[in-house]
């Protein structure tokens, strides 16, 4: 259905195919007239999994799930698909006792899973047996692209770090076990994080109680887990990927950018032509590697991009004034073939120049060059001792108080904590200026880990020297490190992928990332044989075993930014490494959102 998730190796429109036939069956299942309310979080996620069409084509409508929302007079089956979450079960609650006299049947969808507090709940309010339907929607991962699955949800750090409610946890192993169950069990297990570790035990238990154990080994080679809480700096440094601006400026949820439509103009004879749609004044862009510039632009740096739509807008400007007078019929035929092709792409160049300028203006602001200084500065250890007088001025002058915690996270994450005078300096003048309401905030932080004060270890300054975390001569156009995705600074996450996936990688890596937050563990699941830890079970199809490339799963557990998304990319094209990534997230996170579900 949705051909932008093929690839390769490992092919996520299973993934989606499977979610996509739990949608058909419960609709099919119900006779009669029927109406589906999401709740909001489930509006974008709905569309990773089933087209448009889907509903359309069997008459079924799709709104939004509000304490006022009106249905039709005709409609006799109610459809829920919800998160599990109490505050939702009092809407829905809601809206079944208005409609209950109306000869009416209703039908509850949790997704992923159902939880016992809401069906508590639900009993208290003494609405359980109106539904005549509850169950689960086990959509553990939605596909996000041909290479990465994300569980959406988005507060799973924080679930863990600061409510200390471990249910991602659980839902995460649940996760893997379904990929295995899909793709074949994974052989080779590496992890860091005491939440990675967590998740693997979760997950090698609902193995054992499937007897998973058993199977066949599958299309993955090894899995990677790493917990966000490993490398902070990385979640809360400036993206200087296409793709990770993009985010950060205007952000892109499941896979859609909405931007005002009077930015774009439409010529008649091209609308149509991108993966976009207007609603009230919106204009709703399609991101994924289904449109072919989008896919070469996304993980280059910024100062790339521009020389890449100029050569894009050359060539198709050679293309159509290609017709000389004196062609012929021949050259005419099929330049009108290949004309619709053509338009597509000028219309493509179109949007993503727009989108180029507007990022360009808000990188030439000085507030995003001042900051940027500043985290170079943290990043390369200067002056991270004391209090920074960057940020005492930004505080001094009320700045966005989002900006100004993140920065004084990165500077601790940098420090590897904070001198108690320093950090109590930063709560006093924080207070003074921003009311006491901003304690909850720093408590929240203090919680998850990313203030705090200093122990004798510096993870951070040793790690930046013995795995070259910052690059002085970075080359940002036709880089030859992952370092070019932040323009000076390699990410951690990314650096432990690229030193496990070198021969005897894991074991050399150990000792290394001792100093770093929690266990460091490995495990296997079967019989190791040969280079690479291949399974004799394997046959290639052509080609010796060692000429094809490993598949490596790499799953942030509490959220990755699209700068680390672009840098394993980056790694996987190198053909000395002879791998390919699948990236799995509890959500694509960038510097903005990280902080907020914290604060």
């Amino acid at each position: 259905m949705f051909q932008y998730l093929q690839s390769q190796r490992v092919n996520l429109q299973l993934l989606q195919e499977s979610a996509c036939r739990e949608v058909i069956n419960l609709l099919e299942v119900i006779e009669g007239t029927k109406l589906v309310l999401l709740d909001e979080e489930m509006l974008g996620p709905i569309g990773l999994v089933a087209s448009p069409s889907l509903f359309t084509e069997r008459n079924v409508k799709l709104l939004k799930l509000s304490a006022d929302t009106q249905l039709p007079r005709d409609t006799s089956n109610v459809i829920y698909i919800v998160r599990a979450q109490v505050r939702l079960m009092d809407l829905v609650a809601e809206h079944v006792k208005k409609n209950l006299d109306k000869n009416r049947e209703f039908y509850l969808y949790f997704v992923p899973r159902q939880s016992c507090l809401c069906i508590k709940h639900l009993e208290n309010l003494k609405l359980y047996d109106s539904f005549t339907k509850i169950k689960e929607l086990e959509w553990n991962f939605l596909p996000i692209d041909y290479d990465i699955v994300s569980m959406e949800m988005p507060y799973a750090f924080r679930d863990v770090a600061v409510d200390g409610d471990l249910t991602v946890l659980y839902q995460a192993a649940l996760g893997l076990v379904q990929l295995q169950r899909l793709y074949g069990r994974i052989p080779k297990i590496y992890g860091k994080g005491s939440n990675s570790q967590r998740v693997w035990e979760h997950a090698k238990q609902l193995g054992r109680e499937e007897k998973m154990l058993n199977c066949d080994k599958g299309m993955i080679d090894q899995v990677i887990l790493l917990d966000r809480s490993v490398d902070i700096l990385s979640a809360v440094a400036t993206q200087l990927t296409y793709e990770g601006l993009i985010d950060e400026f205007f952000g892109i949820k499941n896979n859609q950018l909405v931007l005002p439509a009077e930015l774009f103009t439409v010529r008649t004879d091209e609308q149509g032509s991108v993966q976009s749609k207007l609603v009230a004044g919106k204009k709703t862009l399609f991101m994924n590697s289904g449109e072919k510039l989008y896919a070469d632009l996304r993980d280059k740096n910024f100062n790339e991009v521009g020389k890449i739509l100029s050569r894009n807008a050359r060539e198709i400007s050679v293309q159509m004034n290609a017709n000389a007078q004196d062609a012929s019929v021949q050259d005419m035929k099929r330049f009108v073939d290949k004309l619709p092709a053509l338009l597509v792409q000028k219309q493509s160049v179109a949007v993503h120049t727009t989108i180029a300028e507007l990022i360009r203006n808000k990188l030439d602001a000085f507030q995003f060059s001042d900051d940027l200084a500043a985290e170079q500065e943290f990043m390369m250890c200067e002056d991270i001792e004391k209090v920074s007088a960057y940020i005492e001025d930004m505080i001094a002058k009320k700045g966005d108080l989002r900006n100004v915690l993140r920065l004084i996270t990165m500077q601790c994450a940098a420090a590897s904590g904070f001198k108690e005078k320093v950090l109590n300096y930063y709560k006093r003048e924080l207070v003074h200026v921003y009311g006491l309401d901003v304690l909850l905030k720093i408590s929240n932080l203090e919680k998850a880990g990313l203030l705090y004060t200093q122990s004798e270890s510096r993870a951070y300054a040793v790690l930046r020297k013995t795995l070259k975390l910052t690059v002085d001569d970075v080359i940002e156009v036709e880089p030859k490190d992952i370092s070019y995705v932040h323009s000076f600074y390699a990410p951690l996450t990314a650096r432990i992928v690229e030193q496990t996936i070198k021969p005897l990688g894991w074991q050399s890596l150990k000792s290394q990332i001792n100093n770093l937050p929690g266990p460091t563990f490995e495990d296997f699941q079967a019989q190791l044989i040969g280079i690479g830890g291949r399974h004799n079970s394997f046959t290639p199809i052509e080609g010796s075993a060692l000429s094809i490339p490993r598949v490596v799963l790499i799953f942030f557990i509490g959220g990755c930014t699209f700068a680390e998304i672009s840098a394993l990319r980056f790694l996987s094209q190198q053909e000395d490494n002879n791998v390919e990534f699948v990236i799995a997230t509890t959500k694509i996170i960038n510097k903005h959102t990280f902080i907020d579900c914290l604060t």
